[in-house]
């Protein structure tokens, strides 16, 4: 059985928060590229490039996912995004920010094509799990799986404005297994 853990309204307060949060640090730039790393990011993506009052270039690019309650890791796609950034900054949006290698990789690679600064952003930091990023919605407890709002399990669930969690569902002591 799921249960609401934030409602639309509770999220939609969020993301208004972290909008004015990043249009306040890099309100001053004339562009900036902003990079959607994870398909489960999309509602979320969404949500904030709306209320962003910089002009941006989107990019989307490959990470990690689920699949029979399995981790599985996807390569990123460096082809998805441009050879330079000219010194603009770089906005990664994440949705769910585990050990953090997938943005550590990204990162690398958005530095060496002459980024400007480069921000994350993500829906959930997951506690102890060592990621940085400079703006986070939500921490999620190790042992809780997610879905809604973009987060789905083996592509259900995507498309409800709320985020739950399931009663009898969690993350086993085993990295990527529910």
């Amino acid at each position: 059985m799921m249960k609401i853990m934030y409602t639309a309204d509770v999220i939609a307060s969020r993301v208004a928060d972290l909008s004015a949060s990043i249009n306040k640090s890099l309100g001053g730039h004339k562009l900036v590229h902003t990079v959607v790393t994870m398909n489960g990011g999309f509602c979320f993506a969404a949500d904030l490039c709306r209320q962003l009052t910089i002009p941006q270039v989107m990019h989307f690019t490959g990470g990690s996912y689920f699949s029979n309650n399995v981790k599985h890791e996807m390569k990123l796609n460096p082809e998805t995004l441009p050879t330079t950034f000219g010194g603009a900054p770089v906005l990664i949006i994440e949705d769910i920010l585990d050990s953090g290698e997938g943005v550590r990789q990204l990162k690398s690679e958005i530095a060496k094509r002459q980024a400007g600064a480069i921000t994350t952003v993500t829906l959930f930091k997951r506690v102890g799990g060592g990621a940085e990023a400079e703006h986070s919605a939500f921490s999620l407890p190790r042992e809780l799986f997610v879905v809604g709002y973009g987060l789905d399990m083996d592509g259900r669930f995507r498309e409800l404005k709320d985020i739950y969690t399931f009663d009898t569902t969690v993350m086993t002591g085993q990295t990527g297994v529910c």
